[in-house]
């Protein structure tokens, strides 16, 4: 296992209410057979995609790119009149 420089990488969550946020990644872990973002999540050192509602890695220069939860319509309903 190895840890590399994450520097300028997030990881992005959104919450049950649908709120997204993002957490800096600390490192990568390199555990020989796949690479995982690392956060410190209440304290502690955990992988991004252990921490209730992960979506995924991103740069901070996606900023413009919204972050949907994936249990939720891709358009609004239309109201009936």
């Amino acid at each position: 296992m190895s840890l590399l420089p994450a520097d300028g990488y997030v990881s992005l969550f959104v919450t049950d209410e649908g709120d997204a946020h993002r957490l800096p990644l600390v490192c990568w872990r390199d555990d020989g057979t796949t690479v995982h973002g690392m956060v410190l999540y209440r304290g502690a050192l955990r992988r991004a995609e252990h921490v209730p509602g992960f979506r995924r890695y991103a740069h901070p220069l996606e900023d413009d790119t919204p972050v949907r939860r994936t249990d939720t319509p891709s358009h609004p309903r239309k109201a009936h009149l």
